[in-house]
């Protein structure tokens, strides 16, 4: 089973990506493959109200946010992940919803966006369009520029990198070896002020929805 860590590389101002600096190391240091090109998109709505507490005493509990992810290894769903407050006293893993893409979306967005519109206020749209894609020996990295509204007034919010090691497993590669491996290979890149994002390796990702999450987290952009 192959393991990916999520890395975002926000932009210093509007006119500044790092993603030419990144291309740049990658061709630069090594000979890498180049895979297809690929694509994400969210559309992300907020919860008007938080969940009410029991004790009048508790401080009402933040906002829940509803996420609808296009990705590129799930091509042919659309994934509703709904993500808990930070208050929640129980499970904290997201609740992942797969429909098929397409009509089925299109029919569940517009439900959010009139019936239940005073329960769900959307907030942003991103995508990435047009994504690179490289093979590095047993890496797979994928990167691409997270852009954020629609048409001419897009602004470039940073770089999502995605990389994977596809080597096999077994006793010589647990998730954690095989974090510190993705790890040691990304800090020779040496791509400063990344933030990371690891799934979790505590059994919440028997739905096969672990990586799905694992975006989920990304998309949502908190500092």
């Amino acid at each position: 089973m192959s393991t990916a860590i999520l890395y975002f590389l926000p932009t210093t101002s509007a006119d500044a990506s790092p993603l030419p600096d990144l291309v740049n190391r990658l061709t630069t240091h090594y000979n890498p493959s180049l895979l297809p090109r690929w694509s994400l998109r969210q559309r992300l709505f907020r919860s008007t109200l938080g969940p009410r507490p029991v004790d009048d005493n508790v401080p009402a509990n933040p906002a829940r946010h509803l996420q609808i992810l296009s990705l590129p290894d799930h091509p042919n769903d659309s994934l509703i992940v709904i993500t808990p407050s930070s208050n929640a006293t129980t499970d904290p893993a997201a609740n992942v919803i797969s429909l098929p893409a397409g009509q089925s979306t299109d029919d569940f967005t517009q439900l959010l966006v009139t019936r239940l519109g005073p329960l769900w206020q959307q907030r942003q749209l991103l995508a990435v369009v047009d994504g690179l894609a490289y093979e590095i020996g047993d890496f797979r990295i994928k990167a691409g520029e997270l852009r954020q509204g629609v048409g001419g007034a897009q602004l470039v919010r940073g770089v999502v990198v995605e990389v994977t090691y596809l080597g096999g497993g077994g006793p010589a590669h647990d998730g954690g070896q095989t974090e510190e491996m993705i790890t040691a290979f990304w800090d020779e890149l040496g791509m400063k002020g990344a933030r990371e994002f690891k799934g979790n390796r505590e059994g919440k990702g028997e739905d096969g929805f672990d990586d799905v999450r694992l975006w989920s987290m990304v998309l949502l952009l908190k500092g």
